[in-house]
C-alpha cells in the first residue's frame, strides 16, 4: 500500500505492511524501533505519543530507503551503520561481522574471571598485563575488555585492512587505546610483533582471545539470507577439508605467544566442541573447559599453557 501521509502513525502502518511478507511481526516492531530511534531520536513510547506528528520529506526518504534495504534482507545494523555490543554502539559495515550475543558471553566470561582472580590476588592486572584478540573485526572484543580492564594493554590483529580501519574508528569512538596489527593467522608465525614500529623479541601475552571463522560450508543451508548475502565470508567460513584449521593455527600461535600459565579463550563451532577440546589437550594445553552459551550449545573453549 502507498503511504497515505507523512504522519508517524501512517509511516508505522506503511512499515508494517511493506515487511509483513518477509519478517515476523515481532521482528518488524524491533526494526521500526531501531529506525525511529536512529532517524528521529524517538523511542517506542515516543512513537505512540507522537503518532499525529508529521515528518519532513528528507526524514521520510530515510525510512523508505531502510524499508527497501530490509526487503532485500540487508541487516538493519548495516543499514544504520552501527550495532549494539555489551551496552556500547559500534560502527559496522559489510567489511566486518555484526557482533553477536554469543561473543558478548565470551567477553563477559573473561571480564568476570579476571575480576574474580583480582579479588584473591595481590598482583592486580598491572601495566604489563596484555591481552591479544585474534581476528578482531569491529574491534568490539578488545574495546570492551579495555573499557572494563583499563590497566591492561590490548592488542588486536586481523587479516583485513578494511576491518582494521573500522576497528580503529571504533577505538577512537570509545576513547580507548588498542594496538592494532595487520596479520594473517594462517601465515608462518612471526618472530616478533611490532609496537611503535620497533621489534620486541619474545613479546608474550597473558590472555589470547579469538572468535575465528568456524562455520563449515554445509551449515550454509541453515543460515539466513541476510547473513549469507551481506556479511564477510572471510570472517565466517572455514574450509570443510580442515574445519579445525583456524583452531590449530591459533593453538600453535598461543603456544608461542602466551606467557607461562597464560590463558586462551576461544569461541568455537558448536558441532566440534569435543574435537576442539581434544585437539588443544593433545598440543599440551591444560585445564580445558568446554562451556555452553545461553542456547545450551558448546560455544566457548578455555585452556591455559
Amino acid at each position: 500500500m502507498p503511504i497515505s501521509s507523512n504522519k508517524i502513525a501512517d509511516l508505522v502502518l506503511f512499515f508494517r505492511d511493506e515487511l509483513k511478507n518477509d519478517y515476523e511481526s515481532n521482528e518488524i516492531e524491533t526494526l521500526i524501533a531501531y529506525c525511529f530511534e536512529e532517524f528521529l531520536y524517538l523511542n517506542r513510547a515516543h512513537i505512540v505519543l507522537n503518532k499525529s506528528t508529521s515528518i519532513n520529506e528528507s526524514e521520510l526518504l530515510k525510512f523508505k530507503f531502510a524499508i527497501k534495504s530490509l526487503k532485500e534482507f540487508k541487516p538493519i545494523q548495516y543499514i544504520l551503520g552501527k550495532a549494539d555490543f555489551y551496552g556500547l554502539k559500534f560502527i559496522v559495515n559489510e567489511n566486518v561481522l555484526i557482533p553477536r550475543p554469543e561473543t558478548e558471553e565470551l567477553v563477559n566470561l573473561i571480564i568476570k574471571e579476571l575480576k574474580e582472580k583480582n579479588k584473591h590476588s595481590e598482583n592486580k592486572n598491572g601495566s604489563d598485563f596484555s591481552i591479544l584478540d585474534i581476528g578482531t573485526g569491529t574491534g568490539c572484543i578488545p574495546i570492551v575488555l579495555k573499557k572494563n580492564i583499563p590497566t591492561a594493554n590490548l592488542y588486536a590483529l586481523d587479516i583485513s585492512l578494511k576491518a582494521l580501519e573500522i576497528a580503529k574508528q571504533n577505538a577512537i569512538l570509545h576513547n580507548v587505546i588498542i594496538n592494532f596489527l595487520h596479520f594473517d593467522i594462517l601465515s608462518p608465525l612471526p618472530s616478533f610483533f611490532l609496537r611503535d614500529s620497533l621489534p620486541i623479541p619474545d613479546f608474550k601475552f597473558d590472555i589470547i582471545v579469538s572468535n575465528p571463522p568456524y562455520i563449515c560450508i554445509p551449515e550454509k543451508s541453515k543460515m539466513n539470507k541476510n547473513v549469507l548475502d551481506y556479511e564477510p565470508h572471510l570472517a565466517l567460513f572455514v574450509n570443510d577439508i580442515d574445519p579445525m584449521l583456524f583452531n590449530k593455527m591459533i593453538a600453535e600461535f598461543a603456544l608461542k605467544y602466551l606467557k607461562t600459565n597464560g590463558e586462551l579463550y576461544l569461541e568455537i563451532n558448536q558441532y566440534h566442541g569435543l574435537e576442539t577440546e581434544q585437539m588443544f589437550e593433545s598440543k599440551g594445553f591444560k585445564n580445558t573447559r568446554l562451556l555452553k552459551d545461553c542456547n545450551d550449545n558448546d560455544r566457548i573453549l578455555y585452556c591455559n599453557t
